[in-house]
């Protein structure tokens, strides 16, 4: 089970929901409960003890009547029928669980030995829990999560300004001759930040359900091209250009990292091949990029394209001084492409000289 499936299974019980305006009712009269949501219920009848039999369709109302019940009560986990009411769930008591009261430690030892989502509601907290498989939550309310969700579109907001400004300051420091380690790690810190924040509100877009579309669709154009846009500053400025598959395991190695990890300039520094030991040597470190960002903004030219001329000219320099006839010594690059890639250091050359 991944963590893509218990985000669709918040989503299910997300405010607006009639399941989750059954939850709201059931918390508000105080009266706790404990659903089980099943695919096959003859399947897990082993791990329970029947009180009554329901096998109506699914209502909300229904549902928080029957948890005036003592007992589970078990819904179809596509929401179409309330199977059973007044159901002991009868778990392994060898798995481990970290819940106190009763009725959660059934439901998270439920949870992780069948795989299937339950819910409990504490009778004392007033609190809604969500377990699926070795995942569990407690849900929050709209008042909780709306300014959550704002401020978090807002701080991932600021650091797309800023990993745009530095990307903008790598162009104009290279042209200088004074771009260093320390520019362009700062520069990839402020690019995986908004991944990361963005990775961590998942959970919170996915609770707010249809109230966080919104804020989705914000975050999306916040987002668009930022992946790109650190896979290309690893092409071009690694220690050593790396091929296709080590693109793939370094990047997915930096887009997993901790906060804490990605703050840390010096371990940044050695994910990229550079033996430093600190900060100051990344300041003293001088860079010059390959091209490789530079030609993949150009349409039409694949990845292996952009490799290839990142191991033909080694900077970018040398790129822009490189005729059409050499650019077609590169391995995939014909007339067509040698002529785009032209045309684009001629405009990019015309734009420095008006700078």
């Amino acid at each position: 089970m991944n963590r893509k499936e218990f985000l669709e299974k918040l989503r299910i019980v997300s405010p607006g929901t009639p399941l989750r305006f059954a939850l709201d009712q059931i918390v508000a009269a105080n009266t706790g409960a404990l659903l089980f949501f099943v695919d096959d219920f003859e399947k897990y009848k082993p791990l329970m003890q029947l009180g009554f039999m329901i096998d109506c369709e699914f209502n909300p109302n229904k549902l928080y009547e029957l948890t005036k019940m003592d007992g589970a009560i078990i819904v179809d986990e596509n929401m179409n029928r309330i199977i059973a009411a007044n159901v002991q769930l009868i778990p392994d008591p060898s798995i481990s669980s970290s819940e106190t009261g009763m009725r959660h430690r059934t439901a998270e030892r439920m949870a992780r030995q069948t795989g299937k989502m339950l819910v409990a509601i504490s009778k004392r907290k007033k609190t809604i829990s969500l377990f699926y498989d070795d995942y569990s939550h407690v849900l929050r309310s709209l008042e909780l999560l709306i300014p959550r969700i704002n401020q978090a579109v807002g701080t991932v907001d600021q650091y797309r300004k800023a990993f745009d400004k530095g990307l903008e300051e790598i162009d104009v420091l290279e042209s200088s001759s004074v771009l260093t380690l320390y520019d362009v790690i700062k520069t990839l810190h402020k690019g995986l930040m908004i991944l990361r924040i963005y990775n961590d509100e998942e959970m919170t877009l996915a609770e707010l359900g249809n109230y966080g579309d919104i804020p989705k669709m914000q975050f999306d154009e916040i987002l668009s091209g930022v992946t790109e846009e650190i896979e290309n500053l690893v092409l071009d400025f690694s220690n050593k250009i790396p091929d296709t598959e080590e693109i793939d395991a370094l990047t997915e190695k930096l887009f997993s990292l901790s906060e804490k990890e990605m703050s840390n300039y010096v371990f940044l520094a050695k994910l990229m091949g550079y033996e430093v030991s600190s900060t100051a040597q990344t300041m003293e470190m001088s860079l010059f990029s390959r091209g490789i960002r530079f030609i993949r903004k150009i349409p039409k030219i694949p990845l292996q394209v952009a490799l290839n001329i990142g191991k033909r000219f080694g900077s970018l320099s040398k790129l822009m001084d490189s005729s059409s006839e050499e650019l077609k010594k590169v391995e995939g690059i014909g007339e067509k492409r040698a002529l785009a890639i032209r045309h684009a250091i001629d405009v990019k050359k015309r734009h420095e000289d008006l700078d």
